[in-house]
C-alpha cells in the first residue's frame, strides 16, 4: 500500500509538472475602449506648457513598485503626442497642471478562488482575473480645477492548459502598456479638443477686441 501511495504521488507531481509546463497566460483588453492613435494629433503653432503629478493605486492602496512604471509610460505618450511645449513633474506656474490617478479595481478574491479551481483540475478549467482600471485626471489652471475627466478600462487574464501558445502575443505586460496607451490617449485627444475651442475662442476675443 505504502508503495502504490508512493507511486499515485508521484503520478501526480508529474501530471502537476507537465500543466504548469503546458500552460499559458494570455491578456486580452476591453475591445470596446474607444482608440486614438498619435497620428490624430493636430498640435496647435501655439503649444501649451503643462507640469503634473502622479499616484498609482492598487486595490486602494499606493503602490510605489508601479508608480516610476506608469510615470514612464506617461512621459513616453506626453513626448509622442507633440502636444506640449514643455512638460515636467512638479506643481509650477506653468498654462496648465495635470493631477492624474490611475487606479488598478482588480477583484483580487474572485481572482484567488478561479486559481484555486484552476489549479484544483490542473489547470483544465481555466483561471481568470481582470484588471479594472480608471483613470482620472483634473486639469487646473492655477488653483483651480477646469476641467475633470475620468476614463474606465480593463483587461482580462487567462490562465489555462496550451494557453502557453498565445503567451508570447498576449503576454500581461503587453497587454498592460496597450491599455494605459488607450486611456492616455483617450485623454490627450479629449483635451486637445477642449483646447483648440479655448484657443479659438480667446483670438476671437481678441480680435473683437481690435
Amino acid at each position: 500500500m505504502k508503495s502504490y501511495g508512493s507511486l499515485s504521488l508521484k503520478c501526480f507531481i508529474f501530471l502537476f509538472m507537465c500543466s504548469l509546463a503546458f500552460s499559458g497566460c494570455a491578456s486580452f483588453p476591453n475591445k470596446e475602449f474607444p482608440k486614438y492613435s498619435f497620428d490624430q494629433f493636430k498640435p496647435l503653432e501655439v503649444k501649451p506648457a503643462i507640469d503634473y503629478d502622479l499616484k498609482y493605486f492598487w486595490t486602494n492602496r499606493e503602490n510605489a513598485a508601479a508608480l516610476p512604471v506608469f510615470c514612464k509610460k506617461v512621459e513616453d505618450v506626453f513626448a509622442k503626442s507633440n502636444l506640449f511645449s514643455e512638460y515636467k513633474a512638479g506643481t509650477g506656474s506653468l498654462d496648465y497642471h495635470f493631477s492624474i490617478i490611475m487606479k488598478n479595481e482588480g477583484d483580487i478574491a474572485s481572482a484567488q478562488l478561479s486559481g484555486f479551481i484552476s489549479g484544483l483540475t490542473l489547470t483544465l478549467i481555466p483561471a481568470q482575473a481582470r484588471d479594472n482600471f480608471v483613470l482620472t485626471v483634473d486639469v487646473k489652471k492655477g488653483d483651480e480645477v477646469i476641467k475633470h475627466y475620468q476614463y474606465e478600462h480593463y483587461m482580462d487574464t487567462w490562465i489555462q492548459l496550451f494557453l502557453v501558445f498565445m503567451t508570447e502575443a498576449h503576454h500581461p505586460n503587453k497587454v498592460v502598456n496597450q491599455v494605459w496607451d488607450d486611456m492616455l490617449l483617450a485623454f490627450l485627444h479629449d483635451f486637445e479638443q477642449e483646447y483648440i475651442l479655448v484657443a479659438q475662442s480667446e483670438e476671437e476675443s481678441g480680435e473683437g477686441s481690435n
